[in-house]
């Protein structure tokens, strides 16, 4: 074949990315009820083989181990680390780098994604559009790397990053208080969020917000301003991305909004998102972006009646719930959150932490991924949902 025609049609074919990619799979074998092998040896790696990626395998042995896989691997060797797992890889991967003494480097120097082989696979949904580990190993091989906000969580001085979510309440309860329940699918998440909706339960606290959109008409046109001005162009991660710019032993900044108490007492639903998609067919925060500097806060009151609550549940699939008048929706740059009982529940990219005052900022552009026209799925307006 004329090297030119070939030339062409790699040109297009990789138009925006690059061919024969180096890649790092970390594979968590007990993910997907342990079937996250199979599906990676069967599905997702004769889509790389064939694409011509050079692909290095590392299975995870124990909890954490792939912080310590990425803590000391030597970054210049791939291009992507591959999480083939659920979202607790990833979660791992992107708190393994930024524990590096050369965070910013390792961070900006390779991009991190997620082969849906676990039972929760958010951050493919979010960025690959699917589920599926065979489509999104082809996402891989075609997508444009991508900056991504990441987020800073600090407890008692310690920090770690969150690239997906934070939840305390009736989310947080379903997702880590149903893990006997796993072997029922996507489904125990649903039962864990209808009982304590129906049981009222409420998860009294303090919280303090640092706004970037406050009402649902300023997160529209929040949305409508960045989603305007999203690329697939890179920016360069330095260490001056990764400084914190709220000290969490510090009083409360000036410019932060305290939340009433009235409101506060009752709270029974506290999400907060970076990635739209918690599940496949849950869209939870459609008005995420990528790099837009800033992550969601959803919130709803445990005095909802339940004939409201129930619609608003329905309607999670669409993303339309966040128009409900009843669920109170913000772009935030910051928050504080103190709990005012004991014995609760706060879950971390789906993780679970300790249950104490936990302070939350975003890191514009701190880590890179793989996505679809650099643009999480769906690509659409808010006010069309």
């Amino acid at each position: 074949m004329d090297q030119d025609v070939v030339k062409f049609v790699m040109q297009k074919s990789y138009s925006g990315t690059s061919p024969y990619k180096r890649v790092m799979v970390i594979l968590n074998p007990h993910g997907g009820q342990g079937k996250a092998i199979d599906l990676f040896m069967t599905r997702a790696k004769p889509i790389l083989d064939a694409a011509g990626c050079a692909v290095d395998i590392c299975k995870t042995e124990k909890y954490r181990h792939a912080v310590e896989i990425v803590e000391t691997m030597d970054v210049s060797k791939y291009d992507v680390i591959a999480c083939a797992s659920g979202d607790g890889i990833p979660h791992e991967v992107f708190n393994g780098l930024y524990r590096r003494a050369d965070r910013a480097h390792a961070l900006d120097s390779i991009a991190v994604t997620q082969l849906p082989c676990g039972s929760g696979n958010a951050m493919s949904e979010s960025c690959h559009g699917t589920g599926e580990a065979s489509q999104a190993a082809i996402s891989l091989v075609k997508s444009h790397v991508v900056n991504i906000d990441l987020m800073a969580v600090t407890q008692q001085g310690k920090t770690t990053v969150s690239f997906l979510s934070q939840t305390m309440g009736v989310i947080a309860d379903a997702d880590i208080k149903t893990e006997a329940l796993r072997f029922l699918g996507a489904v125990r998440f649903d039962i864990g969020v209808a009982y304590g909706v129906f049981a009222g339960h409420k998860y009294p606290c303090e919280l303090a917000v640092k706004y970037a959109a406050k009402s649902k008409t300023e997160v529209r046109d929040y949305f409508d301003r960045h989603v305007a001005k999203l690329d697939d162009k890179t920016s360069k991660i330095t260490e001056e991305t990764l400084t914190l710019k709220y000290n969490a032993d510090s009083p409360i900044p000036d410019d932060w909004e305290r939340l009433e108490r009235d409101f506060c007492d009752n709270i029974e639903v506290f999400y907060t998102g970076k990635m739209p998609y918690i599940s496949h067919d849950v869209n939870f925060f459609p008005a995420a972006l990528p790099n837009d500097g800033s992550f969601d806060l959803i919130m709803m009151d445990s005095r909802t009646p339940i004939t409201r609550q129930t619609p608003i549940l329905l309607s999670l699939d669409s993303g339309k719930h966040v128009h409900a008048p009843e669920v109170q929706h913000a772009k935030v740059l910051a928050y504080r959150l103190t709990p005012k009982f004991t014995g609760g529940l706060l879950s971390i990219d789906g993780e679970r932490f300790p249950f104490e005052e936990t302070q939350v900022e975003v890191l514009p552009g701190a880590a890179k991924t793989l996505m679809k026209n650099g643009i999480f799925r769906p690509d659409r307006a808010l006010n069309e949902i």
